[in-house]
């Protein structure tokens, strides 16, 4: 009878117990941890509040120019007889063939409802002379 008691005594212990446990809020947990993660990366990585303007102009930037060094010859591990200009001059560029793709462009709206009234692209474009104009105009 005894152990039965201790059983029955330590399964309702059990179940009082997990039942007394609260889950909290997922979500809240969830906000909790973002807003500490962004508030560690604020501090790492943010930058202070800056009242005066910076110019690009006045950043300095330094350019690191490292030296490759090859702990090898690389001549070793060339083909016999190799010449890397060999063939440069060989080339006949008149006979190399280009292709131009021409891609259709599709516009969703209309262009004219965009330019001035009476607006005309060939305009000023007939010239009786044969000359070319062109104009430069200097700011000061």
């Amino acid at each position: 009878m005894k152990k039965i008691f201790i059983v029955l005594f330590a399964w309702f212990a059990l179940g009082a117990n997990a039942n007394a446990e609260t889950v909290g809020d997922p979500l809240s947990d969830y906000f909790a941890l973002e807003i500490e993660r962004l508030e560690l990366e604020q501090d790492l990585f943010g930058i202070k509040e800056q009242k005066e303007i910076v110019s690009v102009a006045a950043i300095a930037t330094y350019e690191v120019e490292e030296e490759v060094e090859f702990n090898f010859n690389t001549i070793e591990h060339l083909p016999e007889g190799f010449n890397p200009k060999a063939g440069m001059t060989e080339i006949d560029w008149n006979s190399v063939e280009l292709n131009e793709l021409e891609e259709e462009i599709e516009l969703d709206f209309d262009t004219k409802d965009y330019l001035p009234e009476n607006f005309n692209p060939f305009q000023g474009m007939n010239c009786p002379e044969s000359k070319v104009i062109s104009s430069i105009f200097k700011i000061k």
